[in-house]
């Protein structure tokens, strides 16, 4: 099933109804951006291989788009850091995607909060 911008929005409500942080949450609806999809680039596969990510946030400042997906790294990591412009527009390497939406807030250059003493991205 192809999923549409519709789709996505209740995914990531639910992620963020597992923060607790509240800082971090005002910081994510900060960034939000209307929910839409790019083909990007996966560079582990067949050439020109792509897939669809789906942009929900940007921090401009780093050239930093937020998103999410369902393939490359997504079966196991859904949430990754993309850039929004430039010269890399693929969907980059692993150590750019989280298995949640909060680690992926706080592993983030927009982030510039304390991470609580037992936080570990996972």
């Amino acid at each position: 099933m192809n999923k549409t911008a519709d789709d996505i929005g209740p995914i990531i409500e639910r992620e963020i109804a597992k923060i607790s942080e509240q800082d971090l949450i005002a910081l994510i609806r900060k960034l939000a951006v209307p929910i839409r999809c790019e083909q990007r680039g996966w560079d582990y596969g067949k050439p020109n291989e792509e897939y669809p990510c789906w942009i929900f946030a940007e921090h401009p400042e780093s050239n930093t788009a937020f998103a999410y997906t369902e393939y490359g790294f997504g079966p196991s990591s859904p949430w990754g850091l993309l850039s929004i412009n430039g010269r890399y527009m693929s969907m980059g390497m692993d150590s750019g995607w989280f298995v949640s939406l909060e680690d992926l807030f706080r592993e983030s250059m927009a982030w510039e909060g304390s991470n609580p003493p037992d936080y570990s991205a996972g």
